[in-house]
């Protein structure tokens, strides 16, 4: 019996080895063949973009990242590029906070290809521009400028100077922007940036009031065929601040026909043609306020508190120490080296990370949604006590005595501009809710205004005292509110968006 057993034990213990070093042997195979895939999603997205195409397969690029991530060290470069493109992929998409994380995986992985690198920190400028930190961008366009020069890339190298140049334009640094493209006018002999310098000389000239000079700059950047229309938007607010109404009138009505023209230069215009009450119907001007409300609201508000997150996780970037923990992963590997059992171990590890890389995915996608929208939550409310302390503000400037003419209360018309202007659209989200009639928007004003008696208000409207009840009353119904809180709910409507 004893015999049989010392006869097995040996075998027994062969067997096991085996089945190790098979589980082993298949898991660095599975392994493999998930990282290959990874690598040939990136070339595809690298053939796509030679070619001009965007990669848009967000699910495989964002997979590709994930997976390779496990190998950055052995596979730096295609680590940076899988990065890249998730984060053009999100940026375009209007993610801009997860863009930004992705552009930073790519500046801080072991990749020597300065072209991604270059361009990685191209969309940071661009992301921190959008987000009017102005100096943020000038600096990152100072590392995108020197990853170009590294790569032998001297017409991106002129275009990231041009770029620093703007973001010095932007800080009405006149003499060093124009310093700059006067160096870049010396060296290089590209047409497009060439072209592009012009259009950075207008801005420079308009940001220090000096629009003569900003309006010239414009007409040779028109005249050399530039196709966005920034030459036209700097000449209707140059015209404009130099009292040539016409003039600024007709290149705002170009920007906002250019198929071209961003929210941006859209909103910047629209606040010139609303204030051309000459020429334009009071009916047209209150549709091109609401028009530029709605640019406000749906489009400009919600885009820069994303991108402030985004320059909040930069900021943090860059104020974070050395990370060394990599160090401390090197000592544990060569400690561990030898050991029978890690090839077992280091399997199982495997195994699991690949098992849940979904999961984890869609955990940490989940996570970062969560915390921007908190985020954005918490300016929502700092934004509503800021209307709501600026409609204080406003009301308690309302007399009696002063009403009518601070508000230019005969004029009707007239009466809803000041209005909408001071109270974030107040009328217009009144006669969304049906309230139409003369009255019943005065009787409305005077109730956020909060601080006159029934018989005050019904003579300042005016109207007698049982109309004002009645008319009040109908109010509430439209509403269907009561009559104690009518102000509370008025500028909760005053403030919404």
């Amino acid at each position: 019996m004893s015999k049989n057993i010392r006869n097995f034990a040996p075998a027994m213990i062969h067997w096991v080895r085996h089945m190790v070093l098979l589980f082993a042997l298949a898991g660095l195979f599975c392994s493999c063949s998930q990282v290959e895939d990874a690598r040939h999603v990136v070339a595809e997205a690298d053939s796509l973009r030679t070619a001009g195409i965007a990669y848009d397969d967000s699910l495989s690029i964002a997979e590709a990242a994930a997976t390779l991530s496990h190998v950055r060290n052995i596979y730096p470069t295609d680590y940076a590029r899988a990065n890249y493109y998730y984060g053009r992929l999100l940026r375009n998409r209007g993610d801009h906070p997860a863009a930004m994380l992705a552009f930073l995986n790519v500046v801080h992985s072991r990749t020597e290809d300065h072209e991604v690198l270059a361009r990685s920190y191209s969309n940071i400028s661009t992301l921190c521009h959008w987000a009017d930190e102005y100096a943020l961008s000038y600096e990152m366009y100072q590392k995108c400028a020197q990853q170009f020069w590294l790569c032998s890339d001297s017409v991106m190298y002129y275009y990231a100077l041009n770029a620093m140049a703007f973001e010095l334009a932007r800080q009405q640094l006149l003499r060093e922007s124009i310093d700059l493209t006067n160096q870049i006018e010396q060296e290089c002999t590209d047409d497009g940036v060439l072209t592009k310098i012009w259009e950075t000389r207008a801005e420079a000239f308009r940001v220090v009031e000096q629009y003569d000079s900003a309006i010239y700059c414009a007409d040779i950047l028109n005249a050399k065929g530039f196709i966005a229309p920034s030459g036209e938007v700097v000449k209707a607010q140059s015209f404009l601040a130099l009292g040539i109404e016409d003039s600024a009138v007709y290149y705002a009505q170009i920007v906002m026909e250019s198929p071209y023209a961003n929210n941006t230069d859209k909103y910047n215009v629209l606040y010139i043609l609303s204030h051309n009450d000459s020429t334009i119907e009071k009916d047209d001007i209150r549709a091109l306020n609401s028009q530029r409300a709605d640019i406000a609201l749906q489009e400009l508000t919600p885009e820069s508190e994303k991108l402030a997150i985004a320059v909040d996780y930069l900021l943090q970037d860059l104020n974070r120490k050395p990370d060394l923990t990599w160090l401390w992963a090197i000592l544990v590997t060569l400690l561990i080296i030898g050991v029978p059992s890690s090839i077992y171990i280091s399997h199982k590890r495997k195994t699991h990370q690949l098992y849940s890389q979904k999961t984890t995915a869609a955990q940490e996608e989940h996570r970062i949604l969560t915390e921007q929208n908190r985020q954005l939550e918490e300016k929502q409310i700092q934004r509503r006590e800021n209307a709501m302390a600026e409609i204080d503000v406003f009301c308690n400037s309302i007399t009696e005595e002063n009403i009518k003419q601070k508000l230019c209360w005969k004029e009707f018309d007239q009466m809803c501009t000041i209005v909408n202007q001071r109270m974030f659209g107040f009328v217009d989200k009144l006669r969304a809710r049906g309230i139409t009639s003369d009255n019943e928007i005065k009787i409305c004003i005077l109730l956020v205004i909060g601080h006159f008696n029934t018989k005050q208000m019904a003579t300042i409207v005016p109207s007698t005292y049982d109309s004002f009840k009645t008319t009040k009353s109908g109010v509430a119904k439209k509403l269907n509110i009561s009559g104690k809180n009518m102000r509370s709910i008025l500028l909760k409507i005053a403030i919404e968006h």
